[in-house]
């Protein structure tokens, strides 16, 4: 006799079953064709940034299981299945990855992150603070250096001087060279900063002493 495999429904799994009508001369062996929903489970992908401290780990994307509908041909020996062959599967919900990010940023590679991309006056000015801590220098020169650059740039990074082509919020003569620090120099606020303090250490010693000078010159 053929055997019949039941359909059955389950609260998670869709699951279907029709007999072939092909036998397997001479034996008690049918094939039976059995659809099912299964669960497609999510897979973990990690990735590295300098956004969080070293060793420190965080859930960027949760995952999510997916689903695909299966189609098998079963092949049966009285009441037991011998074999089993997937003959098309169908994705109802596709799977989500998790997203796991893994720190390997140093203290001030995540205040940095912490800062924004220096595109606001703002954000400009919290690169600007971070920077200046690899000089040693405090709250009273960064209170010198807010005043130097609100003075030559308003703290914009796109900010050109109409009549002598300074560029930037440290407005360098000529922009191009901030290209000492990157190439990006016209579009970075982090690179402005980066040559401005450089600049302004090897000049003047301090913000403060630049500020001195642009208050008794009108330049720096």
């Amino acid at each position: 006799d053929l055997h019949s495999f039941p359909t059955r429904r389950s609260s998670d799994l869709f699951v279907k079953a029709t007999q072939d009508p092909m036998t397997v001369s001479g034996q008690s062996t049918s094939v039976t064709t059995l659809t099912q929903d299964e669960v497609q489970p999510h897979q973990v992908v990690t990735r590295e940034t300098k956004e969080l401290p070293a060793g420190e780990t965080k859930v960027q994307t949760a995952g999510v299981d997916g689903v695909a509908r299966v189609t098998y041909q079963v092949t049966w020996a009285d009441d037991t299945e011998i074999s089993r062959e997937a003959v098309s599967r169908v994705v109802l919900t596709p799977a989500v990855d998790q997203v796991v990010l893994v720190g390997t940023g140093t203290a001030t590679e995540v205040a940095l992150a912490q800062a924004g991309d220096g595109k606001t006056p703002e954000s400009a000015q919290a690169v600007a603070k971070v920077l200046m801590g690899s000089y040693g220098w405090g709250e009273a020169e960064y209170s010198c250096l807010h005043s130097l650059w609100t003075r030559e740039s308003s703290w914009n990074y796109q900010a050109k001087n109409p009549s002598s082509d300074a560029y930037g919020i440290p407005q360098s003569l000529p922009g191009d060279k901030m290209a000492s620090v990157s190439s990006d120099w016209a579009t970075n606020p982090v690179t402005q900063i980066t040559w401005g303090l450089g600049y302004i250490a090897g000049r003047y010693g301090s913000p403060c002493g630049a500020w001195a000078h642009s208050e008794a010159t009108g330049w720096y």
